[in-house]
């Protein structure tokens, strides 16, 4: 694994970790588990933040990218969580958001800045 997937399978996993601590109702599946193509944009998404070839102004911003990302890669949003369809309740507008899933996107930005200060 390089140093571009460790940093990307990091953030993930302990986005993750923070979700089921907080009792998000949507935990995503583990890094082994998620598509190819997930894994792939993510770990691109990832370096681009480490490297500040890109970066997020603020969480509104890093939310609407998510939310291009999913539909670019073909889901639709549903008030149930179903990854076999590609269905995801929170594809919705920042302000939308319940509380726990805007502070996941702060938890975000704060484990990139740890894997590219801390994952070498």
């Amino acid at each position: 694994m390089d140093l571009k997937e460790r940093r990307a399978r990091f953030c993930y996993e302990a986005a993750r970790l923070h979700a089921m601590m907080l009792g998000c109702p949507v935990i995503p599946k583990s890094w082994d588990n998620r598509d190819p193509d997930f894994r792939k944009q993510f770990v691109e998404l990832v370096d681009d933040l480490c490297s500040g070839r890109r970066s997020f102004g603020d969480f509104k911003e890093a939310h609407d990218s998510w939310v291009r990302r999913y539909e670019e890669m073909g889901w639709i949003f549903g008030k149930k969580y179903d990854p076999e369809n590609k269905v995801h309740p929170d594809l919705v507008p920042y302000e939308a958001l319940d509380p726990k899933e805007k502070v996941k996107d702060e938890v975000f930005l704060r484990l990139v800045s740890i894997a590219k200060e801390c994952i070498w």
